[in-house]
């Protein structure tokens, strides 16, 4: 690992703010062949490049300009379908996504054309109503079985509705409510749905993820508590580092 590999991952595990005396320590007990001076060098560089900031003595700060932030574009028929359900429920918590985005982040791309409505909980039969009333040709599941989506989520343009955990990483993206790219990485954990992320492929979608674009690891570790996968989340992005770590090692 070089010593500007071991600044921005650092970085980014303690949520984009760290101390260098904090740094030099994990360093240390990770046994990284990386002088002291060649971290001062690195942090020196990355502040004089704009992707640190230095915001007290000895801590510093990544900047917007380390990684790109993921935007989740909504399609057309998307911003359609949100539109019609925020008419009907204006005050109703809910965003609209397709997991065909992680395709991007997995090795063996596979066949993915539906859309995803998670709602508060409240508000799921409701929503599930409104859809089948809205004649869209599709198939409209409520919190499907895992056998169910094996059976009926391969290779179709189906909607599902499911279940949208409180105070999940969400953003606004042309007037749509749509997730951040913190919640779409935990869901891709064990949510039915996603079966089509697990083995390897959830290894690969965590680290391409994070070497592509900025992911705030403080509302990930906090979504992935609410969802009871904290600690596999730490446990798979430990795995991804430590196996680059090996990598590093002539």
């Amino acid at each position: 690992m070089t010593a500007t590999e071991a600044i921005l991952n650092y970085a980014t595990m303690q949520g984009r703010t760290f101390h260098r005396k904090d740094l030099l320590l994990d360093v240390a007990r990770r046994k990284e062949d990386i002088r002291v001076e060649a971290i001062d060098l690195q942090i020196n560089r990355l502040i004089a490049s704009g992707m640190l900031r230095r915001v007290g003595h000895g801590e510093y700060e990544l900047t917007d300009n380390s990684l790109p932030e993921f935007v989740y574009r909504p399609s057309e028929a998307e911003k359609e379908i949100y539109g019609k359900l925020k008419r009907q429920f204006p005050f109703l918590d809910f965003c609209i996504w397709s997991p065909n985005v992680l395709a991007s982040f997995m090795l063996h791309v596979p066949n993915i054309g539906y859309t995803f409505i998670d709602v508060e909980k409240d508000g799921m039969e409701s929503v599930f109503n409104a859809l089948q009333g809205m004649e869209l040709n599709r198939n409209i599941l409520l919190s499907p079985s895992l056998m169910d989506c094996d059976r009926y989520l391969t290779g179709t343009d189906a909607i599902v509705v499911r279940q949208l955990i409180g105070q999940s990483p969400l953003t606004e993206v042309d007037g749509c409510t749509v997730p951040r790219i913190e919640k779409i990485m935990v869901d891709a954990i064990g949510d039915n749905e996603l079966f089509f992320a697990s083995g390897s492929e959830i290894y690969n979608i965590f680290e391409y993820a994070r070497e592509r674009n900025h992911v705030n690891m403080s509302k990930l570790l906090r979504y992935a508590s609410r969802r009871n996968r904290k600690t596999k989340v730490e446990q798979i992005i430990n795995s991804i580092d430590n196996d680059k770590s090996k990598k590093q090692i002539p």
